[in-house]
């Protein structure tokens, strides 16, 4: 493995808990625990792990009940899920149909397949998703693949190109573990303001730039929820000093030392309701320059694309 694979292992019953946490932890992964349904989806959102592990009959929510939740949300729907069960009927199965879920294990797992069973489904996924390592969002390819679809389908879509402003300045002065914060911080700004359409896509261009596709009747809604938030979480990531001040002061691509605002985000919007949209390379062309006039306004904005 690349890095250090992170499981999250969701199971009402602390000895199956310790046992299976065991077993991953000496099989060089990072293991997250938790003891009900709904401690799990709070530590799901809160750890992004690679991969879940989750127990087919919980306290408060089932595995399965566990499972919509996670698919339901943009930036989990190709998150590996295995369910745990007791349980050798056939039926258990039979009812997660439909739920995307990628295996099961019958209880008591043996040690070595649970390992196994592990590292095949991380190797597919990582060969099936280009996601950002990172972010986990999907990158380059499915992002093309997405808008493509999009475009072919003929139905009203908005592409939202998202960038980060003054990212750069911020990570030369505060580090890189600082940034990598704020981009983990915009991604899940991101995924939530699209939770209003279950058919949004959520993806990470490379560093600071993100993509979000949706259906054109929450472009603004969700714009407008991404600005107001990025607005409202960007002061935290300054000292005091900048943060009162509300500028910074770092050096500029001459080396100079040049005042740079707080971090905000620019958000062109791109949609076919005023004009027909033929290919990717057309609407990454029109994002990119409606993005480039959103970071020219003070602060977070986004600008639509008006014209005909």
């Amino acid at each position: 493995m690349e890095h250090k694979a992170k499981i999250l292992l969701a199971d009402d019953n602390p000895a199956i808990r310790g046992l299976v946490s065991e077993i991953l932890l000496d099989a060089g992964f990072s293991v997250v625990t938790a003891e009900d349904g709904k401690d799990a989806l709070d530590k799901i959102y809160r750890e992004n792990p690679d991969l879940l592990i989750l127990d087919y009959e919980m306290p408060y929510k089932t595995g399965f009940e566990v499972v919509q939740d996670v698919r339901s949300h943009p930036g989990y729907m190709h998150t590996p899920i295995i369910i745990f069960t007791a349980v050798t009927d056939k039926s258990i199965k039979l009812e997660g149909l439909g739920l995307d879920i990628d295996d099961y294990m019958t209880k008591p797992a043996d040690a070595d397949e649970v390992v196994a069973r592990v590292k095949l489904l991380l190797k597919r996924n990582k060969q099936k998703m280009d996601s950002n390592p990172l972010t986990r969002l999907p990158g380059n390819p499915s992002i093309q693949a997405r808008i493509e679809e999009e475009i072919a389908s003929k139905r009203k879509f908005a592409v939202l190109y998202c960038d980060v402003n003054n990212f750069k300045a911020f990570n030369d002065k505060y580090g890189f573990a600082l940034g990598d914060r704020v981009l983990l911080s915009t991604s899940r700004i991101l995924i939530e303001a699209c939770h209003i359409d279950p058919t949004s896509f959520v993806g990470h261009v490379g560093g600071d730039d993100f993509i979000v596709v949706c259906a054109l009747e929450h472009a603004e809604q969700i714009a407008k929820k991404i600005t107001e938030e990025i607005d409202k979480v960007a002061p935290n990531f300054y000292n005091e000093e900048d943060r009162k001040q509300g500028f910074m002061m770092a050096p500029n691509r001459k080396g100079e030392q040049e005042k740079f605002p707080l971090l905000s985000i620019g958000i062109g919007i791109v949609h076919n309701s005023l004009k027909e949209l033929t290919s990717f390379a057309q609407v990454s062309n029109i994002g990119t320059e409606l993005k480039c006039l959103a970071k020219q306004h003070e602060g977070s904005y986004y600008m639509m694309d008006r014209r005909h």
